[in-house]
């Protein structure tokens, strides 16, 4: 067997087993004595034994999931660029779904109970059907927007999100609780009727709070977080300003009845 041969050899066994021992056969065949032919061989092959070490180490880094140390990381186990993007679509539409449905419409509901269900006096009778409209669209798709969270959480050990994910799982339990009052209303003539809309007030409120509170927590963890805390911020503000509208012309009704 030729020298030529022989490193041809080693950088074969190399490729598959690339321990230091090939290394120091290297050296040790290096130290004997060359000719200016066998010299070219010999460097030769200690370039292609470089390349092959260079090769083995960065396909190791590529290839590790423990996210110790990568040469190229990804946000995103084992999923490509393109992959990557798609998860960025999907939780910018969690985070959409949720801001309309939770966020907005059932606010919108509480707003149309409080406020239209005695002024002003034609939609005194009209007051209810819009109400169920807001509540039962805002909680279709704030449940979407929930179950996306959920296969989001699932899909990836990066965005877990405990804190996000418990809120989100109370906003669904006490969103249900109050969707299936609409089986469970008491008629005019119970007893039991007033207590019954003072405890759905005051659900109906905690649920607004406890929804609010999880959109920023989410909004915290998205592509451009200030950006979407305050189109969320701009969105509480018209609603508050409605709000405040509608509650100055109550009084302002009151005032005018009363004298």
């Amino acid at each position: 067997m030729t020298c030529h041969d022989h490193y041809c050899l080693i950088i074969l066994i190399s490729l598959i087993w690339p321990l230091p021992s090939v290394i120091i056969a290297v050296s040790s065949s290096s130290s004997s004595p060359l000719n200016t032919h066998d010299h070219d061989d010999h460097q030769e092959a200690v370039s292609l034994m470089k390349m092959t070490r260079k090769v083995n180490t960065t396909t190791s880094l590529e290839s590790t999931d423990t996210g110790v140390a990568t040469a190229n990381p990804r946000p995103w186990k084992g999923q490509t660029l393109l992959s990557h993007h798609k998860h960025r679509l999907i939780r910018s539409a969690h985070g959409i779904l949720n801001i309309i449905g939770w966020g907005t419409l059932l606010p919108v509901g509480a707003i149309i109970a409080r406020y239209l269900r005695k002024f002003p006096l034609e939609l005194h009778d009209e007051w209810y059907p819009l109400h169920i409209l807001c509540q039962s669209s805002g909680y279709l798709l704030g449940t979407l927007g929930w179950v996306i969270g959920l296969w989001l959480g699932n899909s990836s050990k990066q965005y877990t999100l405990k804190t996000h994910r418990i809120l989100g799982i109370f906003v669904f339990t006490f969103s249900t609780v109050q969707m299936l009052a609409v089986f469970v209303y008491p008629r005019i003539k119970d007893e039991f009727r007033r207590c019954w809309e003072i405890y759905h007030q005051i659900m109906g409120y905690a649920l607004i709070a406890l929804i609010i509170a999880n959109i920023f927590q989410g909004a915290t963890h998205q592509n451009h977080a200030e950006r979407w805390k305050w189109v969320y911020v701009g969105v509480l503000a018209i609603l508050a300003l409605i709000a405040l509208a509608l509650e100055v012309f109550r009084w302002i009704m009151k005032y005018r009845i009363q004298h």
